[in-house]
């Protein structure tokens, strides 16, 4: 008599459970494989966190010199979180996970004097060579001495971006950085 009880009542907890595990993952599919707008495939290259958002900018003409061949890089697995910023950027470079949290911790530093209190965001084109490093950065916002200079020391604290596994070529790549106050 116990036994059929057992069974009677794990027969509809299983329906229940199967029936919400598909239901998200075919909503979670649905996501995945782009059943969404245009505009909110142009925002999904977008990586946003607090008060940042990073943007892969297409490059220039790339020349053969420039182009790392993936035997010659140090491949190592990637986060899930490193992983997930790579393929929304679509790009083979992944910025560490701390990265984000690191360039959000810099904004009041940033935003800190009273000339640059009246800026609400700053641009800044990061340039990233064909071995992960760090080559350059542009200002695309008009700025002060004293919040290019603290611009400037964030930057160097940046660190060396990892390469996505599974490319053949690594390439040099840009990215736009706006950090918001």
């Amino acid at each position: 008599m116990m036994n059929s009880f057992k069974i009677k009542t794990l027969g509809p907890i299983a329906t229940v459970m199967i029936f919400l595990a598909v239901q998200l993952s075919v909503s979670a599919a649905a996501q995945m494989n782009g059943d969404e707008s245009n505009d909110d495939k142009l925002e999904s290259s977008i990586v946003r966190y607090n008060r940042l958002s990073l943007k892969s900018v297409p490059n220039k003409s790339v020349k053969a010199e420039e182009i790392t061949i993936s035997k010659d890089l140090e491949l190592k697995p990637l986060t899930n979180t490193e992983e997930s910023m790579a393929s929304n950027l679509d790009s083979h470079w992944a910025w560490p996970e701390y990265t984000l949290d690191m360039i959000d911790s810099y904004s009041p530093f940033l935003f800190r004097t009273k000339k640059s209190r009246d800026v609400e965001e700053v641009k800044v084109l990061l340039m990233v060579d064909s071995k992960g490093k760090l080559s350059g950065y542009e200002l695309l916002t008009d700025t002060d001495k004293g919040l290019r200079e603290r611009i400037d020391y964030l930057v160097r604290q940046l660190p060396k971006c990892k390469p996505v596994p599974g490319f053949v070529n690594y390439t040099p790549e840009t990215f736009e950085l706006t950090i918001r106050k």
